[in-house]
């Protein structure tokens, strides 16, 4: 199980029972291998065998609630989560996942009782828990202070590293700010994968779906992402929540697959923005970044893009997209309507949108994705004149004024905005 290799574990689970079939033990690990594989069914029997075996066995019946969601029957669920609580009084993991579910079915007010509980038992969960329910999204101005990433290329495009504080200058709202610079190169990601699947890219999915695997494996260990599928407004799905397991996230993505329906890019945007700058650890310090990929052929969503754009003027995420053309190869005839929706979207946020119009471009687009995001610079300042809510401020950041640097350039977002409480 430690190397991932489920199916030889299954194998010598089974003998290990075969050998002793009382070993709770093994039926445990059996089912938790099950669940690794996607086979819910035979980890629910496995479980059951495993608590058969030894009635106080808590963990077990917490990962028998567990099994019964992932077979839909939540009433098994929540009596097996309950049990595996009253058996351990302490355990933590049973709040979240029964907390996690209520919120699901839309029962916050039972939510909010096992948050409460956490609150107690482990920081960090109930933390997440509280993510989940009141989805606090992080600012990009906090106790005053301004924080935005900027990306410095030199005049091929290449990324400039070892600049300092002395060689930017930023203004917001006309008025030059003081500022300090850091390197942002070390610092653990957030990343959101959102996948379009929807009917118009049926042409180039396998394209869709190599791209997607090969950003999984430039994420670093360290780093969390979180994989969710789109159609339409109501089909808006988390495929795969925040792991940094590149085995789950790719054999989510194997998962994927085109449905039809009415596309709903700045939907999905918004509720995958939304899941990415909500979630966090305590006292740990993310960059987050969401990646769309997606044709940018938006047809009927709820969200505006003046809505949209309020929402990402307001909160620390990037959006890098991968535009696919899927009307006679890749990116040979991009539409102008398509590829400005989704530029904008990557200019609020200061990503970029790229067109790649071979898979050789491609794959140099995903790497280049993440050249960006790890050669990126943080940008810290209080402003002079304290901005107010709901209002926009511009802000402009420029080289400071040395010799060769005519051609350089720089990817910023060009303003913020705080959202009212």
């Amino acid at each position: 199980m430690a190397e991932e290799k489920f199916d030889e574990a299954i194998k010598n689970f089974q003998q290990a029972i075969a050998l002793k079939p009382d070993f709770a033990e093994a039926h445990y690990h059996l089912g938790e291998s099950y669940m690794e594989v996607g086979e819910s069914k035979k980890a629910v029997a496995a479980f059951k065998e495993a608590v058969n075996r030894k009635p106080d066995f808590a963990e077990a019946y917490h990962q028998l609630g567990r099994a019964y969601l992932a077979e839909k029957d939540d009433k098994k669920a929540v009596e097996s989560y309950n049990e595996a609580i009253r058996l351990a009084p302490q355990s933590k993991t049973s709040y979240y996942d029964l907390g996690s579910f209520y919120l699901e079915r839309g029962k916050e007010k039972e939510a909010l009782s096992q948050y409460k509980i956490l609150q107690s038992l482990d920081a960090g969960l109930a933390q997440d828990l509280y993510n989940l329910i009141y989805k606090p999204t992080v600012p990009l101005i906090s106790e005053g202070v301004v924080r935005m990433n900027v990306t410095a290329l030199d005049g091929h495009g290449a990324t400039v590293p070892g600049l300092t504080s002395e060689d930017f200058q930023l203004t917001e709202d006309g008025d030059r700010q003081s500022i300090s610079v850091t390197s942002k190169g070390d610092a653990p990601v957030f990343y959101g994968l959102a996948v379009d699947s929807s009917g118009s890219m049926r042409s180039i999915f396998s394209s869709v779906v190599a791209a997607a695997k090969q950003i999984v494996e430039n994420t670093q260990a360290r780093d969390q992402t979180l994989l969710v599928r789109f159609v339409s407004t109501d089909k808006i799905e988390t495929i795969q929540d925040f792991t940094a397991s590149k085995r789950r996230l790719t054999n989510g993505i194997d998962q994927l697959y085109i449905e039809g329906g009415q596309s709903a890019i700045l939907d999905a945007v918004y509720v995958s923005a939304q899941r990415v700058a909500s979630y966090k650890f305590p006292d740990k310090t993310f960059h987050r970044v969401l990646i769309l990929v997606t044709d940018g052929d938006e047809r009927q969503s709820y969200y505006n893009l003046q809505q949209e754009a309020a929402l990402l003027r307001s909160i620390d995420v990037q959006i890098f997209v991968i535009g696919f053309d899927t009307s006679g190869g890749m990116n040979q005839n991009q539409s102008k309507r398509a590829a400005d929706l989704l530029r904008a979207l990557a200019f609020e946020t200061g990503g970029t949108a790229l067109f790649p119009k071979s898979p050789g471009e491609l794959a140099k687009a995903v790497n280049q994705i993440f050249d960006f995001v790890r050669s990126e610079y943080s940008i810290e300042y209080k402003p002079t004149n304290p901005p107010r809510e709901r209002v926009y401020r511009p802000v402009t950041v420029s080289f400071g004024p040395k010799p060769g640097r005519e051609k350089w350039s720089i990817i910023a977002r060009p303003g913020y905005m705080i959202p009212s409480k």
